[in-house]
């Protein structure tokens, strides 16, 4: 970044145009900066084009600030769209000004991922698309939902609509809770929302383990131990459908299939699983858990998508090429095997990647015994030092997780997303070179105030316990007379 002399003022004449064919990425723009957006004009313009752009990555653009005009150079609409959200984060909205400035600016990784758990609790469209919309304002690229588990079915599926009816009742807090779920028209308004902000959605089913709410409605699948029973046809029948159904719905690149935390003892005593490891020379039930985890992700590379999974699914060796997610922080030999045996990886770590994690050691209540500080998911994932800095080049990015066994409500969920959503998205974007946390605490001061505007239960490192309460919606703590 270099400031330039004099800025650059918006008014009722300003124009987003471009050359290039972004017109997304103009509208897009001229909506958020609350332009009338007349159209073709001369002067007072925001040019977004290709021009100028050679050398540039993917993702990268180069923004130039003048009084008489503004331009974003990129090579592609998605970096176009990320030199718009930087111009935005220069506006003085008050004055209405963005100060004289050249920027060229690139993402250190591809992947910068928030995942939404809406199995355990479940949070609606209008929630998913405000997540959206900070996903987009800190340049994130993927939204990965994980959309069924023990407690319940949250995606409707055509060819089975029991998933919905008696799979997608209850939640961690009530099993007899309603059925709420994403209808196909839901998932499709997500994606087009999502799409129009260069964001993937990633759907996931978990499979073969966290499958209570898929075998208590169609019990002929189960294997017990809230797994899927892999000794039988119709578990593969049924699982294949479900995902080619998913995939209509979802164009992600991106299938994942969960993988992680399999009780594959339950199936000792089966007799179908008996008999499917005899016909496949199978000798314990880990080898056949691993071979439904090749199975599972050969298929979705044949539907031509990319199959993602929990580390879990590296002893399994699956298919080269599969996206591994590294989240067990205390298992770096895993991470250290998946780089080795030459897959790719995102960091998606309890430390520091679990934002159902609290945000202080004070918060001992909220159930878990780690916590992730705000410095410390701005610090990002720990890789070993003995990793070869040519397998490093695998790792793809990082994600932050929100799993919701203890978050049912909006509020809730602001409190424990932000403002760790926007230390994760600058630890994914800026190498560790560029970054300083105290400067980062600094310039994060005029988004805790967007926050207060816009009534967000933000976590308030200030004054923790008060914004606990008001996101959990508690009574304040009575006086203590002496």
């Amino acid at each position: 970044m270099q400031p330039q002399t004099g800025q650059f003022v918006l008014n009722d004449q300003t124009a987003v145009i471009t050359d290039a064919g972004f017109t997304n990425e103009t509208d897009f723009l001229a909506r958020e900066l609350h332009l009338k957006n007349p159209g073709a004009a001369d002067k007072n313009t925001i040019l977004l084009t290709r021009h100028g752009a050679d050398g540039l990555g993917a993702e990268a653009y180069r923004l130039e600030v003048t009084p008489a005009g503004v331009i974003i150079h990129a090579p592609t609409a998605a970096g176009a769209f990320y030199g718009g959200q930087t111009l935005r984060q220069l506006l003085d909205p008050s004055a209405r000004t963005i100060p004289g400035v050249t920027i060229a600016d690139a993402p250190r990784y591809a992947w910068r991922g928030f995942m939404v758990d809406v199995s355990r609790h479940f949070f609606d469209k209008p929630t998913l698309l405000r997540v959206l919309d900070w996903m987009a304002d800190y340049k994130l690229n993927r939204l990965h939902l994980h959309l069924s588990d023990d407690q319940a079915w949250r995606l409707e599926i055509g060819k089975y609509p029991d998933l919905t009816r008696t799979g997608a009742r209850g939640n961690f807090s009530d099993s007899n809770a309603p059925a709420c779920f994403l209808t196909r028209a839901d998932m499709q308004e997500i994606v087009a929302a999502a799409q129009a902000r260069h964001i993937a959605v990633v759907p996931e089913i978990d499979m073969p383990g966290h499958a209570a709410a898929a075998t208590r409605t169609y019990p002929e699948l189960a294997g017990g131990e809230q797994t899927f029973n892999p000794g039988a046809d119709a578990t593969y029948d049924f699982l294949q459908n479900v995902l080619l159904s998913v995939m209509d719905i979802c164009p992600s690149p991106w299938v994942h299939f969960g993988g992680d935390e399999v009780k594959s003892y339950a199936w000792k005593t089966n007799a179908a699983v008996i008999r499917k490891m005899q016909q496949d020379g199978l000798k314990t039930t880990g080898e056949l858990e691993q071979s439904f985890v090749r199975h599972m992700a050969g298929f979705i590379r044949q539907q031509g998508r990319q199959p993602v999974g929990w580390d879990e699914i590296v002893a399994a060796k699956p298919a080269a090429g599969t996206l591994v997610f590294w989240w067990r922080h205390d298992k770096p030999e895993v991470l250290a095997r998946a780089l080795a045996e030459g897959y790719p990886v995102v960091l998606t770590p309890r430390d520091p990647c679990y934002f159902d994690y609290p945000q202080n050691e004070n918060f001992p209540a909220l159930g878990r015994k780690l916590y992730n500080t705000l410095a410390t998911v701005y610090r990002g994932p720990i890789v070993p030092e003995t990793i070869p800095a040519a397998q490093r080049q695998q790792i793809q990015g990082v994600e932050a997780c929100l799993w919701t066994e203890r978050i049912a409500t909006v509020s809730y969920l602001e409190f424990m997303t932000l403002p760790r959503l926007p230390a994760l998205a600058e630890m994914a974007w800026t190498p560790d070179s560029g970054r300083d946390f105290t400067k980062f605490e600094e310039r994060l001061k005029p988004f805790l105030t967007q926050y207060r505007q816009e009534g967000i239960h933000f976590y308030d490192e200030s004054n923790p316990q008060l914004s606990l309460r008001v996101a959990k919606q508690l009574p304040p703590t009575p006086a203590t007379r002496n």
